[in-house]
């Protein structure tokens, strides 16, 4: 599932640093560019967490004093909580201390500069974190199935009729099947995705289809690549889902499509069943090299090449 607002802070450690030293002014200026770099590129990481982790650590090592996480208030977000506590911050740094001495000075120009492109990047994440919840919510509203995965092909989001129809999370059959060709189709449009911003060529628009035959039904998978939902408008892929079942093959059909004899249509379903050939030769009265013969045949005609494929081939699932 997509993580909420509140689960930024609650997923974010309180701890940092503690002890600050006063630095000199070239190790002032490098501190505050590293502090400016790490608050002006937010989405240079992978989660919320990681860049408030990065940018806090930053933030109070330029400026000599410690900014602590913020107790949430029942009536507010993570995020609103972070804000809240930068004005704090910011105001406490000021006051702390003589206010015409050149360390509070140079601690007070350290919070002008810093805190407006801090709460720059809080606000890009909050709008990338309502942008995420919303399309959740819609894709959980829609009938069809459809799942999300990220620009490195991890699977983010999966809706209830996803979660139903492909077995999530984790188990075996039909589903197991249909998620790893969704997964694959994520990898493959994710790999072509960089590959085309690469050569500096647009992308959004690529999108791909794939066919999965499993348990007597037909699946169609649709992947597209997307953007605004993920960090810097990195792309994404939504895979949606679809099935239809198909219908076991009549005598009839086996005998016009694939030319069998009705003699190689007792041995097909025989086969299909499990039985070896001595089984098969038991069951026909006939000798093992007659029943190896007919088995054979019916693979060459039937266009597989060993005798587990005869069952999906029955069943209409040969792809």
């Amino acid at each position: 599932m997509l993580a909420t607002r509140d689960d930024v802070y609650q997923n974010y450690p309180s701890t940092a640093p503690t002890r600050y030293e006063t630095l000199s002014a070239a190790q002032s200026l490098a501190s505050l560019e590293r502090a400016l770099h790490t608050l002006l590129s937010p989405f240079d990481y992978k989660t919320a967490g990681d860049w408030l982790d990065a940018a806090i650590t930053a933030m109070s090592e330029a400026v000599g004093s410690e900014f602590r996480m913020p107790k949430v208030a029942t009536d507010e977000t993570a995020w609103d909580a972070i804000e809240r506590g930068l004005d704090a911050y910011a105001a406490k740094v000021r006051g702390n201390g003589d206010p015409s001495s050149p360390e509070v000075l140079e601690r007070a120009a350290m919070i002008r500069v810093l805190v407006p492109p801090f709460k720059t990047g809080v606000s890009e994440w909050r709008r990338l974190a309502t942008r995420r919840t919303e399309l959740a919510a819609l894709l959980d509203a829609i009938p069809e199935a459809v799942v999300m995965y990220d620009g490195a092909g991890a699977l983010v989001h999966a809706n209830p009729r996803a979660a139903t129809l492909f077995g999530m999370p984790g188990s075996a059959g039909a589903g197991s099947k249909v998620r790893t060709e969704a997964q694959r189709m994520a990898w493959t449009l994710t790999a072509s995705a960089q590959r085309t911003m690469a050569s500096a060529r647009s992308s959004t628009n690529e999108a791909s289809q794939r066919e999965v035959r499993a348990d007597g039904r037909v699946y169609r998978l649709r992947g597209t690549l997307t953007t605004g939902w993920m960090p810097g408008d990195e792309p994404g892929v939504l895979v949606t889902a679809a099935y239809e079942l198909v219908n076991p093959l009549s005598d009839i059909e086996l005998k016009s499509r694939y030319g069998l004899s009705a003699r190689e249509i007792e041995v097909a379903r025989l086969v299909a069943s499990g039985l070896s050939n001595q089984e098969v030769a038991e069951k026909l009265g006939v000798s093992y090299f007659t029943a190896r013969n007919h088995v054979e045949r019916l693979l060459s005609k039937l266009g597989v090449s060993n005798r587990s494929r005869v069952g999906a081939v029955l069943r209409n699932e040969a792809a």
